[in-house]
């Protein structure tokens, strides 16, 4: 099982500048192994959000075009060979100076004679699998959601960044088989109080008889079982 501790900052307050091995050695201390840590989106640097005034036909190369890009504070021009680029979309570009997963580094550079001021990104260069992406976002650029602010730093945006714990859990521990029981262990051993989200159930008058029937077989290995009719 995997956690996400950006995600269990719903529950409870995880200090994330905290030497996060070290952490992860106190879970498995107290019972609860953690396997692996998983740094999530480090290597993704000066990749912002942009979107897409103007699309031209490159001069000289039937596959490309020129994109004329809105970062917020100032216009670049992408060249891209992407066909599925609208103008209006916002979607998260490499700058000149940028790196990507793998290692690879962006610059500005001339495609077959036209300036490109860095590269449109895709959701693989931002490290997922389509295991993890939809249909639609598996091929062509990452087209984001027309809310999105402009020049931002899109793996903050995106919350790719993040710290992620791998369990090797026993079935002793299946109170830890979710989110909010791992929160349990995390707010004690970080001296902190968990935040339960707030469950109620609609109860009707009508009667379930007939529809629900509990019968115990022996008495002595089951005293008492209950059941709800959802």
């Amino acid at each position: 099982m995997k956690s996400s501790l950006t995600w269990m900052q719903d529950y409870v307050d995880v200090d994330m500048n905290q030497d996060m091995q070290a952490f992860a050695d106190k879970l498995t201390i107290a019972g609860i192994p953690v396997e692996q840590v998983e740094y999530w989106g480090t290597e993704v640097k000066k990749v912002k959000t942009g979107k897409i005034l103007q699309i031209d036909k490159h001069p000289d190369a039937d596959k490309l075009v020129v994109c004329q890009v809105d970062m917020g504070d100032e216009q670049l021009q992408i060249v891209t060979a992407a066909t599925n680029v609208r103008v209006g979309q916002i979607v998260p570009v490499a700058v000149h100076g940028a790196h990507l997963p793998g290692g690879t580094k962006i610059k500005r550079s001339k495609l077959r004679g036209v300036l490109s001021n860095g590269m449109f990104c895709s959701a693989h260069e931002f490290g997922f699998d389509d295991s993890l992406l939809l249909p639609e976002e598996r091929e062509g650029i990452w087209i984001l959601p027309p809310d999105t602010p402009l020049g931002v730093d899109a793996a903050d945006y995106l919350q790719v960044r993040d710290v992620v714990y791998e369990y090797e859990l026993t079935a002793n521990r299946a109170d830890c088989f979710s989110m909010v029981g791992l929160s349990r262990e995390f707010a004690v051993l970080s001296g902190k109080e968990a935040r339960y989200p707030d469950i109620s159930v609609i109860e009707w008058d009508t009667p379930i008889d007939g529809k629900v029937i509990v019968s115990i077989d022996d008495e002595e290995l089951c005293s008492r079982y209950a059941a709800r009719l959802l």
